[in-house]
């Protein structure tokens, strides 16, 4: 469901970022938010990732 109605309580449901560019942000209502994917953080699984090659261990991102 995603209604594309005016809200007064946006909630954050993805976040997209550009190296030569600025980024966008998407928005929902409370009622819709659910209904969007999970975002994963690059940040941190960029991070889990580097640790888990620097200690000898694989780990599951949940990327393909």
């Amino acid at each position: 469901m995603r209604c594309q109605q005016s809200t007064d309580e946006p909630i954050v449901v993805g976040m997209e970022h550009g190296a030569s560019v600025g980024g966008r942000t998407a928005y929902a209502c409370p009622d819709c938010a659910p209904s969007f994917p999970k975002q994963v953080d690059v940040c941190a699984a960029a991070a889990a990732m580097r640790r888990a090659l620097e200690t000898g261990r694989a780990i599951r991102t949940g990327w393909a």
